[in-house]
Formats: structure tokens, sequence, C-alpha cells
């Protein structure tokens, strides 16, 4: 099948679930969610930094785009759709906010640990409980030293890196030039590689992990407000 046909069945499977959320389909909306509540927490929790208040974006987002479900025409991929507001609003929030940021020094001063918690990390394929271990200590530093990049490195890391969606989706979510996109990526590589000085391909999908409790309690959570404002 020709890519022009593959993406004519993208369309028409997202026309059709259009319908069913419109038309107030419980197993629609409920099936969406859970679809894409991993990538509008990672996205939300890039912004504001909270795993408490990344979970309130994403339901308030949800919240926003169904109960306008009926203007949405359908020009934007539902999932950029989504990706946009929920950005939109992490970043609103954080400006109503005005949380002090921690940059430079904080970075400088992570440099050492990150070396020593590298140093546990072998090149075997098979982890040991131990070498786990060390693992999630490195996801974790690499989690806090991600919260600490710049606004608007922070972001284009997430997108890229983690949710790994492209140069132009990612454009699109933070409305930003291509260009700036890859200069900003670029240089937050940099600035993690300066304080991390290890790879980090080999840990960054599992950043800000997503359990099943989170996306059960948020797919629930919205449900309930769906049912409540009379949208299913």
């Amino acid at each position: 099948m020709s890519e022009q046909a593959d993406n004519l069945d993208v369309i028409s499977t997202e026309r059709d679930l259009i319908r069913r959320l419109k038309a107030g389909d419980h197993q629609a909306f409920e099936g969406l969610i859970r679809n894409y509540n991993q990538r509008l927490f990672r996205i939300a929790r890039a912004i504001v930094r909270e795993d408490m208040e990344a979970e309130d974006v994403v339901q308030e987002a949800y919240i926003k785009a169904f109960t306008n479900l009926q203007g949405f025409e359908g020009n934007d991929r539902l999932g950029a759709w989504l990706a946009r507001i929920t950005t939109n609003l992490a970043i609103d929030r954080t400006r109503k906010s005005k949380r002090a940021q921690k940059l430079v020094d904080d970075l400088l001063n992570s440099a050492p640990q990150a070396d020593e918690q590298s140093a546990q990390i072998s090149s075997s394929q098979t982890l040991s409980p131990e070498r786990q271990a060390a693992m999630s200590q490195i996801r974790k530093l690499l989690e806090r030293e991600i919260d600490l990049l710049p606004d608007g490195f922070r972001e284009v890391f997430v997108l890229r890196v983690v949710e790994e969606l492209s140069v132009e989706e990612t454009s699109q979510i933070l409305q930003i030039p291509p260009a700036t996109v890859k200069t900003r990526l670029h240089r937050a590589r940099s600035k993690l590689q300066n304080s991390l000085n290890t790879q980090l391909t080999k840990v960054s999908l599992t950043v800000f992990p997503f359990d099943g409790a989170r996306c059960d309690r948020i797919t629930a959570s919205v449900l309930e407000q769906l049912k409540n404002r009379r949208v299913i």
C-alpha cells in the first residue's frame, strides 16, 4: 500500500473517531484519553515540572478540548490539537505561578554526581538489580536536569527526544520556526551532556514514567467530569 493510501486510511479513521466523539460515544472518549494520556502528561510535565500539576493540566486540556468538539473542523490531526491545547495551558499555568528558575548553578553542582552515577552503568545488555538501581538513579538525575533546562529548551527536548516527534510537529505544537526547534534541541543536548556526561539516548525513553495507576486516575477523572457536563 502506498504512503498516500496509508495517510488516507489514517484520515478516514480519525474522521470516524471525531464523529463518534461528537455523538458522545463513551468508549471513544475513553480510548482516546488512554491513547494520548502519556504523551500529554509528558508535555505538561516538561513545562510545569510537577507530577500532580501536570495531571491537572492534562485533565484541563481534555475538558477544554472535548467541550469544544463541535467547533473542531479537522484541519489539524487530533493528537496535535490536544498537544497544542496542553502546551498552552501548561505555559499559562507556569506564567501565573511565577516560580523561581534554577539554572546554571544547579547544573554545575550536579555534574560530579552524574559522573559517579554514570560510572556504575556497564555496556552489558543484561542489568542486575544493582545496575537497574543505578539506572534508576541516572534517570532521576536526568529528569532533574531536564527540569533545569531554560524555558523553551525544555519543551523542545521532551517533544523531540522523549516523545520522538518530528521537527515539523514540534514546530507546530510550540508555534516556533523549525530552525528554532533544531537550534534549541542542539543547545539543550549540549547543556545536558555537559552536566550528565553520559549517553542520553540510553535513558531518554524512560524519563517521566507513566504508570497504569496514573493513566487510570486521569481517565476516570476526565470521564466523570464529562458526564457531569453531559458531554457523554
